[in-house]
């Protein structure tokens, strides 16, 4: 059954188990690329926040499976538009995935991950979670997507957290 539930919570769910808000489902379900997506409503730009190499979480481990056991480079970023944060990511890329022609997922610096994952049809997206929680930066609550991206035969993982300037944003 369905969880309708709009309390914040830290655990990721199968977004096929929630009953979402019309636009929050377009915006958590749309399969192509956000940065794209945000692109068309202004003037983009990335922010790193943070960048280590560091273990995944628990969650994050499941998700990846063996590989995610491992150490991860872990890279934070506020995603703007107009200036106004928009959105908060959180990639967690297994050091093991990083290897030979994914290396250039390792030096991003500015640049959106989607931007790379997008450009060639090599990555695809095989699973999508969402929540309604806090951004890494304690803001919201906030709905988010997880995706888990295989590339090359490698998989890493993608949060977004959408903050509430998007739905202004789009609003206007």
């Amino acid at each position: 059954m369905p969880d309708t539930a709009l309390r914040a919570d830290t655990r990721w769910r199968a977004q096929e188990r929630l009953v979402l808000p019309p636009l929050i489902r377009d915006w958590l379900a749309d399969p192509g690329s956000l940065t794209a997506r945000l692109r068309r409503h202004g003037p983009f730009r990335v922010a790193p926040r943070h960048g280590a190499i560091e273990r995944p979480t628990l969650e994050e481990q499941a998700q990846l499976g063996r590989i995610g056991r491992r150490y991860a480079l872990i890279r934070e970023v506020t995603l703007y538009v107009h200036e106004q944060p928009v959105v908060e990511a959180r990639s967690v890329l297994p050091l093991a995935s990083l290897a030979n022609a994914n290396r250039s997922l390792g030096h991003m610096g500015s640049r959106s991950l989607g931007s790379e994952l997008y450009r060639r049809p090599l990555a695809h997206r095989d699973q999508v979670w969402v929540r309604f929680g806090l951004s890494p930066s304690g803001q919201g609550p906030c709905w988010g997507r997880q995706s888990r991206f295989v590339k090359r035969g490698r998989p890493l993982l993608v949060a977004e957290h959408f903050l509430p300037a998007l739905w202004e944003l789009i609003r206007d």
